[in-house]
């Protein structure tokens, strides 16, 4: 009998918690955004001219969670001192003080409890202030908190990140490690995750974070979640001009444990004045009574091997050259091949160092144990042969800028640097189609030109859309000997170096290399209707 009262008494206790506890007070409306650093070089939308539009909107619209990216200490300083019904944790991602872009979250202070928060950086070394790994160009950072909801006792965690925009294998091993951190620091508890991805959803990154995987929770994108739908453009990034397509890199991911009631993106703007280069996105969730139940089977979350490194002395030599090719961070083999074919473990294991007599394409992966395959590593190297070849003539002439005396940086056998463009190891050519006149002194036997250059969208930089050779023994009448057409990417989370060969057979003094621009920057590019850029860094003939 006692028995018997107990359990019912228990269940009118769960069920009237659960009847006063109603949908709406298990809600919450979380929010991710990219505020974009103090620029004052972003003229009438930079930071001083937006900010009481950042604080005037979101105080109007009180989310209980804020995922800010991209802010500075100064801009931290804003925010706080303007949202006063706010805390917040985060510290600077080069010091994991001050110094750098901070990714805080900010929440109701006097509706949240803090029980927990820390920091971590997306790197091989994730303790480490300031670490950065698989070709980031900056250190990034991912902040946290656990938090108890004060009135009802709900507990869960934020996760808050700004993921790199240069290197989509940096994004996918960073999506992978915050992956493993949700499960260690999270365990079983209900997460949101917010933060600028800097992908879009059809980039092996998001599927990274959201497919099934074995003793993970999974993570879903709250966009495509909602119970009531609304028709709206889904762009969150605008470059701060109202002609960028739609693109979509910033997301509100979640766990099981929500549902989602309303996914919105605000396209605020203010007298042509942008709120920011990205649109602040909200998702209203509410607590779930039970887990959401997944739809797929559980795959084997694993990582892929580090790109092995190349290892040369120069990118051109006269008689020969040793490569070394080393694996990055793990106990890795190496595959390696000098034909036209993917590297797999069919082929030449690497186990010294290569010498190569003559000019060669190398391609090289790594493949250890539990891991997916690296990407390739791509490296061609130049056997140049002693001539009496004389640049005579450029038309037209590099940017001053960019530019060395006597266009030496062409000829110096050596690869330029893809961080420092302005330290004389580049010829760089805004918007134009240029012609690099060779004068032999007399006719000779030719053979073959290699144009080396660089493709760096996200610095306007791309590729050539074409190289073409003509030869003349008078120096007036020319005719065309090779020409290759080559496709030109404007995809600014990508960066490379080419190297471009064509052979051909001619007798003849004079020789013209015509590198023709990569085009106008496209409606899909942050410098939309811009001229891209053509760098060079070695040019051989022979």
């Amino acid at each position: 009998m006692n028995l018997r009262i107990l359990i019912i008494l228990c269940i009118i206790t769960v069920g009237g918690f659960l009847y006063f506890c109603s949908e709406e007070d298990r809600e919450l409306q979380v929010m991710s955004f990219n505020i974009r650093y103090d620029n004052p070089a972003d003229g009438i939308n930079s930071w001083s001219n937006r900010k009481d539009m950042v604080y005037r909107f979101i105080n109007e619209q009180q989310p209980d969670i804020i995922g800010f990216q991209e802010a500075l200490k100064n801009q931290m300083d804003d925010l706080q001192s303007n949202l006063e019904s706010y805390s917040h944790v985060g510290v600077g991602r080069n010091d994991g003080k001050e110094s750098g872009e901070f990714v805080p979250v900010f929440y109701l202070k006097d509706k949240y409890e803090l029980l927990a928060s820390s920091h971590f950086w997306l790197s091989e070394t994730p303790e480490i202030p300031g670490s950065r790994s698989w070709g980031a160009a900056l250190p990034r950072i991912v902040t946290w908190v656990q938090l108890k909801e004060r009135q009802n006792g709900y507990i869960f965690y934020v996760f808050n990140t700004h993921f790199s925009h240069v290197s989509a294998y940096a994004r996918n091993e960073s999506a992978i490690l915050l992956v493993n951190k949700i499960k260690t620091i999270a365990g079983e508890a209900p997460v949101v995750l917010t933060g600028d991805f800097n992908a879009q959803p059809d980039e092996r990154m998001y599927s990274t974070l959201t497919e099934n995987w074995e003793g993970y929770h999974q993570l879903w994108d709250s966009r495509t979640l909602p119970i009531k739908k609304t028709v709206e453009s889904q762009q969150t990034f605008n470059g701060f001009n109202p002609e960028t397509p739609e693109i979509v890199i910033d997301h509100i991911f979640i766990n099981g444990f929500f549902n989602v009631q309303t996914f919105n993106t605000h396209q605020v703007t203010d007298n042509k004045v942008f709120i920011s280069d990205h649109y602040p996105i909200t998702a209203r969730l509410s607590f779930r009574m039970n887990k959401r139940e997944v739809q797929s089977e559980g795959k084997k979350l694993m990582q892929n091997a580090q790109m092995p490194i190349i290892e040369y002395e120069q990118l051109c030599f006269f008689d020969s050259t040793i490569i070394n090719i080393k694996p990055q961070g793990q106990n890795a083999t190496i595959f390696y091949t000098l034909e036209d074919e993917q590297p797999d473990s069919a082929c030449t294991q690497y186990q010294k160092p290569i010498t190569l007599k003559s000019s060669e394409t190398l391609k090289a992966r790594a493949f250890a144990k539990d891991m997916y395959p690296s990407h390739v590593a791509v490296q061609t190297l130049i056997k140049r042969r002693p001539n009496n070849a004389r640049l005579i003539e450029v038309i037209p002439e590099a940017d001053e800028k960019y530019y060395s005396p006597n266009y030496q940086s062409l000829f110096d056998n050596k690869q330029g640097n893809p961080i420092k463009l302005d330290d004389g190891s580049w010829c760089g050519f805004n918007g134009t189609d240029n012609d690099f006149l060779f004068d032999f002194k007399k006719k000779v036997h030719l053979e073959e030109v290699y144009v080396s250059c660089l493709s760096q969208p996200s610095q306007w930089i791309v590729n050539p859309s074409k190289i073409e050779i003509r030869t003349s023994n008078d120096g007036i009448n020319y005719q065309v000997v090779s020409s290759k057409v080559l496709p030109t990417s404007f995809n600014e989370s990508e960066t490379g170096h080419m190297v471009v060969h064509l052979p051909f057979t001619a007798k003849a003094r004079y020789v013209k290399v015509s590198v023709y621009n990569g085009g106008i920057l496209p409606h899909t590019h942050s410098g939309k209707g811009n001229p891209s850029w053509t760098f060079i860094d070695e040019l051989v003939v022979q």
